[in-house]
């Protein structure tokens, strides 16, 4: 039983929190080599006009994506394939797929084709927000539809592009709760990329009869159309997420008790993003959840935090009814940039912690923890809960075990112990 509440109670965080991200494809591979030898699947048009890795990359300022890598070309007939990402289902909790992608239309013809499509996991049929493009009179437009074409309502457009120039395009799937009613949106970039999700070009456009809904989201497909429809394309900097354009950040860190023990596995860590000036404000929060060693180097995702600098502050565990950490703040305000985040080790030295405020365990630094009933203050009252709950064997995913072993024992009661007789308690700006 112990064992099933804390899988269900992690995977409810990781269903919740983490995955946001779904896929990355920079197509960081030789020139000239066949996308199916990187991932990708081909389901349709055999070996006619293969797609391959073409260069240059494309640039689009300020995308994360942008100049990592080479791109493909999609082509006016031949090979259509897809790769295969994270899965998101409609019963899931998240609300959307965005499938960002940087695009550069070299020629196009009246009446268009789609290039660029999702798929479900099962499926290399059920085109789930099908992008086109095409030239009217020199101008190059941009068309969305849920599903087939012609689609019950009239395929929309964009007008006012150019070929030979390079554009950021959002197609956003949304899951809506009921019977086909499930919305597409498409949003176009000329510059820039805003931090917060705007009113899209195209959409949102929930459409019934021929477009069904998708069951989940679990492939991007690229697709060479009919010779007389299709333009050709230059594509790159594919990402998936379940949330507009987030901030990550690279974060490694220790928990003392883990550490010792060298716990390996499924444990909660939560920062908090303050302001770096008092009163210093929450901003934002974040959560990971793999332990290897005692030791956590992850990506925390932080999906509302505007560019600046912030303290980082730990706190070991999610929930606050199983946390026994010492509340633990980065040395000094650290810089977060845009989408692209930052970077932060608390383990190279005691100083990276506020007030140095961490102990050395092997060769690393971790933070402390003990503190039971979170007062900031690791004293005799965590030693006789941890004492208790040890004489009556106490077992499962509890505050009180130190170790994350999942069993509150002397070696729990040692390290609260140790603590309290050296006054380890919380420091933090003030």
């Amino acid at each position: 039983m112990k064992k099933l509440v804390l899988f269900l109670f992690i995977s409810l965080i990781s269903t919740s929190l983490f995955a946001q991200l779904k896929l990355d494809e920079n197509f960081s591979y030789p020139v000239g080599d066949s996308l199916t030898a990187h991932g990708w699947t081909s389901f349709s048009g055999g070996s006619t006009n293969r797609l391959l890795v073409t260069t240059p990359g494309l640039v689009y300022a300020g995308y994360p994506l942008s100049g990592i890598g080479e791109a493909t070309t999609v082509n006016t007939t031949g090979q259509d394939a897809y790769v295969p990402m994270t899965s998101v289902a409609d019963s899931s909790n998240a609300d959307a797929v965005y499938a960002s992608f940087m695009v550069n239309v070299t020629s196009a013809q009246r009446p268009g084709d789609y290039f660029l499509a999702l798929l479900p996991s099962t499926s290399t049929t059920s085109y789930s927000g099908r992008v086109y493009s095409r030239v009217v009179n020199g101008i190059l437009e941009f068309g969305l539809t849920k599903a087939s074409q012609p689609d019950t309502n009239t395929m929309v457009w964009a007008s006012g592009y150019s070929l030979g120039t390079t554009y950021l395009l959002v197609l956003k799937y949304k899951f809506n709760r009921g019977v086909v009613n499930d919305e597409v949106s498409l949003f176009i970039f000329t510059s820039g990329l805003p931090a917060t999700e705007p009113v899209p070009n195209i959409g949102p456009m929930a459409f019934s009869s021929t477009s069904a809904d998708a069951n989940n989201i679990g492939r991007v497909a690229l697709r060479q159309g009919t010779a007389t429809r299709a333009p050709v394309v230059i594509v790159d900097g594919i990402r998936v997420a379940t949330t507009w354009f987030s901030t990550a950040v690279s974060v490694k860190l220790a928990i003392q008790g883990p550490t010792i023990a060298g716990f390996t596995g499924k444990d909660t860590v939560e920062i908090y993003l303050h302001n770096s000036v008092s009163p210093f404000a929450i901003v934002d929060s974040a959560i990971s959840f793999n332990f290897i060693n005692g030791t956590v180097f992850s990506t925390f995702v932080f999906p509302n935090v505007a560019p600046g600098t912030y303290y980082l502050d730990v706190r070991y565990r999610h929930l606050p009814v199983f946390r026994n950490g010492i509340e633990t703040w980065s040395a000094v305000p650290i810089t977060i940039a845009q989408y692209n985040g930052g970077s932060y080790d608390f383990t190279s030295a005691a100083s990276q912690a506020f007030g140095s405020n961490q102990i050395l365990v092997g060769s690393i630094y971790a933070m402390y923890n003990g503190d039971v009933n979170q007062d900031g203050v690791v004293d005799g009252s965590d030693g006789a809960a941890i004492d208790n709950a040890a004489s009556i064997f106490k077992t499962g995913y509890v505050d009180t075990d130190l170790d994350a072993n999942n069993f509150v024992d002397g070696s729990d009661g040692a390290i609260a112990d140790n603590n309290a007789s050296n006054f380890v308690s919380k420091i933090i700006p003030q």
